[in-house]
């Protein structure tokens, strides 16, 4: 019982002591850190933005054209956001799950820092093996209208263009492939 008492007597004593202190004179904080906070702060706030989007997710997987959905809704949304580079990479991160987010979490210390056309490559270089870039290619350059609607013919021909940007990355070239095929 009085270490009971003991114990209620010098917390008092404490709380008494704390109240005479005058307070203490306000922190200079670093303006790197201030910015640090705040660049903290508008992240949190662009990924709030970012998932109200509802964002599609991507698990992984062997099938290309669900990695091409994903980076195109993805790039889509990056459109619309008014985001750095590296916040890019960190919301397309969000996004990831299962065997996605496992490969994510083994590469990204390895790749850290870069920007998010770097990080796509890579990307790109795990879920679109060579072989079937290699097949988008072929079809792009055996790629010709016959019985297609030009409509029809204009959706493929951007569908694969950009599997072959060596063959369309002027609008001169761009324009004698598409007229070329007519």
């Amino acid at each position: 019982m009085e270490m009971v008492e003991a114990f209620r007597r010098r917390q008092q004593q404490q709380q008494q002591q704390q109240r005479q202190q005058p307070p203490l004179p306000p922190m200079h904080v670093p303006s790197l850190v201030v910015q640090d906070h705040q660049r903290k702060g508008q992240t949190i706030s662009l990924t709030k933005e970012f998932k109200k989007m509802k964002p599609s997710l991507f698990k992984g997987g062997i099938d290309p054209l669900k990695a091409e959905v994903w980076v195109l809704g993805i790039e889509k949304m990056f459109d619309v956001s008014l985001c750095t580079e590296a916040q890019k990479v960190l919301l397309a991160a969000l996004t990831l799950e299962d065997e996605a987010r496992r490969w994510w979490m083994l590469i990204r210390y390895e790749h850290q820092g870069m920007n998010w056309a770097e990080i796509l490559e890579v990307f790109c270089e795990k879920y679109f093996p060579p072989c079937i870039q290699d097949r988008n290619v072929i079809e792009f350059e055996n790629l010709k209208q016959g019985n297609k609607i030009v409509e029809e013919y204009k959706a493929q021909f951007t569908k694969l263009a950009r599997f072959a940007l060596h063959m369309v990355n002027t609008d001169y070239k761009k324009a004698r492939k598409f007229e070329g095929e007519l």
